[in-house]
């Protein structure tokens, strides 16, 4: 039987940021007040991390264009009393490296290899999030070059920009 490599794209994308709301009591509509507010300003999201409650307490994650990032920041440190959140912060200069692939998940060898090419390079994870059909990492844009690199040859396929 023939095994065929299911990774199809190499995909590095710039111009992204991640917003931490941390220390947010975990209860219902933390996520609809911060996210209504963020659409109320016209600001679109894209990758939504949200860490398991530890003691009643999460964090909410979340990438915008580097663009909307001070604008996000000033929404984000206005919430921080009627949420509860102990603290806004912006990691910004991000880019977005994603491996994509039609069932990717399906085969733990595929995320495994994508950490391990990424480490061999010297390149840090700052998110990870997943789909059906890809691996997103978000690394700082200085490293984007090498991420790209790494991805590409260990998987072997075309790299798209």
């Amino acid at each position: 039987m023939e095994i065929r490599q299911r990774v199809r794209e190499i995909s590095v994308e710039s111009g992204w940021a991640l917003m931490k709301l941390e220390g947010v009591p975990d209860k219902p509509g933390i996520a609809a007040q911060v996210f209504g507010a963020v659409a109320k300003a016209g600001i679109s999201v894209e990758l939504i991390l949200q860490n398991s409650s530890v003691n009643k307490v999460t964090d909410i994650s979340f990438t915008v264009r580097q663009g909307d990032a001070a604008v996000t920041r000033r929404i984000l440190d206005s919430l921080k009393t009627s949420t509860g959140a102990k603290r806004a912060e912006a990691l910004e200069h991000l880019a977005k490296v994603q491996v994509v692939g039609t069932g990717i998940l399906n085969d733990p060898s595929y995320v495994g290899d994508m950490f391990k090419a990424l480490a061999q390079a010297k390149v840090n994870i700052v998110a990870i999030g997943t789909s059906e059909v890809r691996i997103t990492c978000l690394v700082r844009e200085d490293d984007q070059a090498k991420a790209k690199d790494a991805l590409h040859s260990a998987f072997q396929v075309g790299a798209a920009a």
